[in-house]
């Protein structure tokens, strides 16, 4: 019993921490996410008047690193959210948890 008592309170704080922490990063995805739909919408709604005329194939071209950087942006987010703890094991389990609810 005096083995499972720390064990479980350090689970359970990284626990909590990593679930707080994805819903913060939820969130701010949602926001962000809604942001761009706004700005798309915009940008249909200008060039369907006439206003306006937008190259897709140029943005795509233009816009086609961006996933090699989202995807080195996270892993540097994930050592930057687990630098220095001890918890990993339960900060990972509560941030998907977080991030899956």
């Amino acid at each position: 019993m005096d083995l499972i008592l720390p064990i479980a309170g350090i689970l359970t704080l990284g626990g909590i921490l990593g679930y707080s922490a994805a819903t913060l990063l939820k969130s701010v995805t949602k926001i962000v996410g809604c942001m761009i739909g706004i700005v798309f919408v915009l940008m249909q709604v200008l060039a369907y008047y006439g206003f306006a005329h937008w190259d897709w194939g140029a943005m795509r071209e233009a816009t086609g690193p961006a996933g090699h950087a989202a995807k080195s942006g996270f892993t540097l987010l994930w050592k930057i959210l687990t630098c220095n703890i001890s918890l990993t094991g339960g900060f990972a389990a509560g941030f998907w948890y977080g991030w899956k609810h």
